[in-house]
């Protein structure tokens, strides 16, 4: 599953490299003919379709060291989140004596969700790709919360 979005990559890194020479020919020949816009214009071209392709190949690159590096230590990902649960949780209580319900049924929600990531650790082949889309789905709930809080505070509501 951790690879799913990933596996048009190669195929289509080699068609997009297949345009980019498609591309630098044409510009060959309108540097040729002394077209120098066109030839400028087709080389941005293929900067931007080789830039893409980079992208794209890196991605792969990027998910391979995210997934060896909580295999190595979840607990990095677990404090990073668990950091930015309380933050909004401190956030949450600034200036009152009990939190919004609005507010601490999502950060309350988010540790429970959290706990259940962790649990996915255990045993023989634990699903890191589960347990790292859980902890940025977390992460970014707890940023709606805290940005909902912030609009309201800022509104003065």
């Amino acid at each position: 599953a951790c690879w799913q979005d990933l596996q048009h990559v190669p195929d289509h890194a080699a068609e997009t490299v297949h345009q980019a020479e498609a591309r630098l020919a044409e510009a060959q020949r309108a540097r040729d003919e002394q077209r120098w816009p066109d030839a400028t214009a087709l080389l941005s071209t293929v900067r931007a379709l080789l830039n893409n392709t980079d992208e794209a190949v890196s991605a792969a690159g990027d998910r391979l060291r995210q997934l060896n590096a909580v295999q190595k230590d979840p607990q990095q990902e677990i404090e990073r989140t668990r950091f930015a649960i309380r933050d909004a949780q401190r956030l949450a209580m600034a200036g009152r004596n009990t939190p919004d319900p609005r507010h601490a049924r999502p950060l309350d929600d988010a540790v429970a969700r959290l706990e259940r990531a962790i649990t996915t650790l255990e045993g023989r082949h634990p699903d890191y790709w589960h347990f790292l889309t859980e902890t940025d789905a977390v992460r970014r709930t707890v940023a709606d919360v805290v940005t909902h809080i912030r609009e309201e505070r800022g509104s003065g509501h």
